[in-house]
């Protein structure tokens, strides 16, 4: 592939750099867990394992389709060529560098210098073109960038507040993808199945951010675990009732699109455990997986699987053979890591090393049947970009 292909849309690059981190990242923390003794860059490995998954794999997936959408929605060539060639490589050299053991003050420059060229990459066609709908996207990549600059400080000095730094960046990672979700599920699912456009209400996506983003608030900061209930459960409801109004049930025969009723599904699962983490029942790394393994791994991944066909001039209603194992796996993998450990919470290492290798195959899968997919130019023919 000719490095002007590579670099011709952010989709190219980052889909399948955060497909082949998404195996690397994995198998690397399978081979360490659960004794995990290695640190990274003075890091322990868990907090690298959380570090990496949000601003690493799942951020990498968003600026893949968002930097590719907004080239689209401007008309302009803001993410293309030399200038997305310097963000990826920022990208990977932060991966590379957690890895290969840096100093930590290395991780955070190349790192940081990613997120702030997000920020601009995506925040300058937004301004030129007053694209006033997209500009929440924007602030949530610039609150993400001091996201993980919390990380990067607290992890240089050694100061204990690396927990609540990596929860703020996970709610506003998955507020990105709860817009993705918004814009796409209805609209997919619509053009899918011939469907005439499903009830909405403008109260219900508004009351869904603010409830997220005060659970993020309140997870952090409240010193009284009971109001996390509080939030917790009422927005699950709300995120049932928006699941009710787009559910079908010819989703299941479009593989491209159960996918992404099945992330949200997943997110509400993650509300509801919340709720049982604000009284004390339930460990939060359940509610967080269920948040991330199922609502950002299937999003993620049927994103990466939709738009890498659309883009290519490919026809999205012809995904290419063995598709359904990546999400057979990858919803597995989160039911095995979350639903699991409530049953049998005597066999939990096993459930958690289980979900490791259903999520590393899932990927690895992905990367094969996407690879020549990314790699070659489009087709000539005019494909169907939804």
């Amino acid at each position: 592939m000719s490095r002007s292909l590579f670099f011709e849309r952010a989709f190219r690059s980052f889909f399948l750099g955060g497909a082949i981190f998404a195996v690397i990242a994995m198998a690397l923390w399978w081979w360490q867990f659960p004794n995990v003794s290695a640190g990274f860059s003075g890091t322990s490995g868990v907090y690298w394992h959380a570090h990496e998954m949000i601003f690493g794999y799942a951020l990498a997936t968003v600026t893949g389709f968002l930097l590719t959408a907004v080239m689209n929605w401007s008309r302009m060539n803001s993410a293309s060529g030399w200038k997305l060639g310097v963000l990826f490589g920022l990208w990977v050299l932060a991966r590379v560098a957690f890895l290969v053991d840096l100093p930590i003050i290395w991780v955070a420059l190349f790192d940081l210098a990613f997120n702030l060229g997000l920020v601009l990459h995506f925040a300058w066609p937004v301004w030129k073109r007053r694209l006033t709908s997209q500009a929440g996207l924007a602030l949530l990549f610039g609150a993400i960038f001091f996201a993980n600059l919390s990380f990067y400080i607290n992890a240089h000095q050694a100061w204990i507040w690396l927990h609540e730094s990596l929860i703020i960046g996970l709610f506003l990672v998955l507020s990105i993808n709860l817009t993705m979700i918004r814009r796409l599920t209805p609209f997919f699912t619509e053009k899918a199945l011939g469907l005439t456009p499903f009830k909405n209400a403008d109260w219900l996506d508004r009351s869904i951010l603010v409830g997220f983003l005060s659970l993020m608030l309140t997870v952090v900061f409240s010193p009284y675990p009971w109001l996390i209930s509080l939030i917790a459960w009422p927005l699950a409801g709300l995120f049932m009732i928006r699941q009710a109004w787009w559910y079908h049930p010819k989703i299941w025969s479009e593989l491209l699109i159960w996918p992404l009723h099945l992330s949200h599904a997943f997110i509400t699962l993650g509300l509801v455990l919340y709720g049982f983490v604000g009284l004390e029942w339930v460990a939060a790394s359940l509610a967080i997986h269920a948040l991330a393994a199922g609502g950002i791994g299937l999003l993620c991944s049927s994103m990466m699987a939709r738009i890498s066909l659309g883009h290519t001039q490919r026809n999205v209603f012809e995904p290419p053979k063995g598709l359904i194992w990546v999400f057979v796996a990858l919803a597995l993998a989160a039911f095995t890591r979350v639903v699991l450990p409530l049953i049998w919470p005597e066999l939990s290492l096993i459930w958690i090393q289980l979900s490791q290798l259903g999520w590393i195959f899932g990927f690895g899968l992905l990367l094969v049947l996407y690879w020549r997919i990314l790699t070659r130019p489009s087709l000539k023919a005019p494909g169907l970009v939804l």
